[in-house]
Formats: C-alpha cells, sequence, structure tokens
C-alpha cells in the first residue's frame, strides 16, 4: 500500500494479520466436521466432556447449573456416587446433552444466565473450556454485542456435537463424545482414555496422526459404550480421609485378637494345671488304699443310726481322737 500513509499502512497490516487469524482459526475449527449428516437422526442424546477446575466448579451441583440438567445425571453418566458432589481438580466428567441439527451445524444449545464481566469469549473458554468459540455464539445471538452483555439475561451457548450417521450406528458406535483435545494428549493416550479404536478417533477428525493442530479446540470420540471413567482422582481423595480409620480399626481387631488369643492359652493353662492336681490326687489316693489293702480287707458301710448306737451318740467316753471313735 504505497499510496497510503504510514500509519494508514500500519493499520491495514494488523486487520489483515488480525483477519487472517480468524480464517485460520476457522479453519482448524473444520478439521473436525460438526455439520449435520444426512443420513443421521434429527437429534440424539449424546455427551461432551467436562474437567472439574477451581474455584467455581469443583461441584456436580455447580456444573450442572451451567449445563441446565441434573448433578445426578452428570453421577451417573461419570460413574460417581450420586451423593458425592465435590470433586476434585481436573477430574473428567461425562455430561448428558440433547444435541440436534442449528442451520447445517450440529450443537447442544444451553441457556446460560450473563454474570457481571462476561463475555463471549470469556464464557466460552473458561465456564465451558472451549467446547464452544465466541464466533458460534455471535452467529446464534446475532442481536446481542459479545463484550457487552446485560447482567442476568439469558444466553443461548452452542457446544459442538454430533449425532451417529448411519454407518456409524450400522458399526455399533453409539454416541460421539465431544472432547477438547489438551496439549499433553495423543491419540493412543485419547483411546485408552475412553475405550475407543484410534482408527476411528483419525477417521472421525481430520488430524491424521498427529493431533497438535487441535489443541484445545473440541473433537469427537466415537464409542460403541460410554465409557467408564477412572475414579482415581476421587477416591485419592476419599482414601486420605478414610484411611486412618482404616488402619484404626485394623489395629483395634488386631489387639483384639492378641488379647483373646491369650485369654484362651490362659484359660487352657489354667484347665490343664486343675486336671493334672485331680490326676495327682487321684494317684495318691490310689496309692494310699493301695498300700492299706494290704493290711485290712474291703471297708465295710454302716448305716448312720447303727453308728450312733455303737458310739453312744458319739459319747466323750468312747472318743479317742480328734474325730475318731471306738465302737
Amino acid at each position: 500500500f504505497p499510496f497510503l500513509p504510514l500509519h494508514s499502512q500500519i493499520l491495514c497490516l494488523v486487520i489483515m494479520l488480525f483477519s487472517t487469524n480468524i480464517v485460520a482459526q476457522s479453519q482448524q475449527d473444520n478439521r473436525t466436521n460438526f455439520s449435520c449428516p444426512s443420513d443421521s437422526p434429527p437429534s440424539c442424546e449424546t455427551y461432551v466432556t467436562y474437567i472439574a477446575q477451581s474455584p467455581n466448579f469443583l461441584s456436580l451441583t455447580n456444573i450442572s447449573n451451567i449445563f441446565d440438567t441434573s448433578p445426578l445425571s452428570i453421577a451417573r453418566a461419570s460413574n460417581l456416587e450420586p451423593m458425592d458432589d465435590k470433586l476434585v481438580k481436573d477430574q473428567v466428567l461425562l455430561v448428558p446433552v440433547t444435541c440436534g441439527c442449528t442451520g447445517n451445524r450440529s450443537f447442544a444449545n444451553i441457556s446460560y444466565e450473563i454474570n457481571q464481566g462476561d463475555s463471549f469469549y470469556f464464557v466460552a473458554t473458561t465456564s465451558y473450556e472451549n467446547l464452544t468459540n465466541w464466533r458460534a455464539v455471535r452467529d446464534l445471538n446475532p442481536v446481542l454485542s459479545p463484550n457487552k452483555l446485560p447482567i442476568g439475561i439469558q444466553v443461548v451457548f452452542p457446544l459442538f456435537c454430533k449425532c451417529p450417521s448411519k454407518n456409524q450406528l450400522d458399526k455399533e458406535i453409539k454416541h460421539l463424545i465431544t472432547y477438547v483435545w489438551k496439549p499433553g494428549d495423543n491419540v493412543s493416550l485419547v483411546s485408552d482414555k475412553f475405550g475407543a479404536s484410534p482408527e476411528d478417533i483419525m477417521s472421525e477428525n481430520n488430524y491424521g496422526q498427529n493431533f497438535t493442530a487441535a489443541n484445545n479446540l473440541p473433537v469427537l470420540i466415537p464409542v460403541t459404550r460410554l465409557p467408564v471413567l477412572a475414579r482415581s482422582p476421587s477416591d485419592g481423595r476419599k482414601g486420605g480421609i478414610r484411611l486412618p480409620v482404616i488402619i484404626g480399626i485394623s489395629l483395634g481387631c488386631t489387639l483384639l485378637v492378641l488379647v483373646l488369643a491369650v485369654l484362651l492359652v490362659y484359660v487352657y493353662c489354667l484347665k490343664m494345671k486343675t486336671l493334672n492336681r485331680s490326676a495327682s490326687s487321684a494317684e495318691t489316693a490310689d496309692k494310699l488304699l493301695s498300700g492299706v489293702s494290704g493290711y485290712v480287707s474291703k471297708p465295710t458301710m454302716y448305716e448312720t443310726d447303727a453308728i450312733m448306737e455303737a458310739t453312744m451318740n458319739l459319747s466323750e467316753q468312747c472318743k479317742i481322737g480328734e474325730s475318731v471313735y471306738k465302737a
């Protein structure tokens, strides 16, 4: 632009760079095809992934509020206990949504109430974690200014999603889960996380084997069944709380077993000692009887009356010892 002043040339250059960036971003968005397949149902129940984040989205209740669904539905889809509302940072969730066609693209349209400081870009990138983008929100809400939104109004945020085509349904693919690709991800890691085929992931998203260009963009994960998400973050939290209790119970049980064992040994030893004493007494008696038997005949048993008569009612005259009487 040699015929323009310097400041005008700079302005034109900035506009061109900005436009080029927008076009590049649009091309990136189109690498995964979110158009409505002609042979897919008009709408379907599917899922988007969500990562628990601090400070506002570490509970199922807060997350369910921005998706206009129930905490129970997220808990069931995400392999969580129904009453376990508390989450840990970076915990992966599956959020059920209804996907359908808006124009020629597939979206799950979610109503969101604008708060202080919200803009299309801020809500799309933070609250909805890039499950949509500000241009798609702007196109669906053309009468609103992307950066000057009245507090309290309801704005529709279209989340990218897609229903399986007839061909995919024939291959027993039940869901196309929307997942925002992370910088550290690779096809093998993501396929293991969702129990999906690596080939299906590469086939559904036009990135080849290198998904670097998909960083922070939504992609589709074809699955034949709903994945059972790992509960390790939540379990780690629970284990940290319950570990002292488990250790205490284990120690208590061990101590109780030891005490019972000592008591059993003591009772056994006491019983054996008593039996030994009885056996010893019996043995002594047998020896005495054996010694006496050589001198006396078999003892004679007398009735009490005969004894009293023979000793004159145990008279002192018949007494020859402390408790011995003559008849």
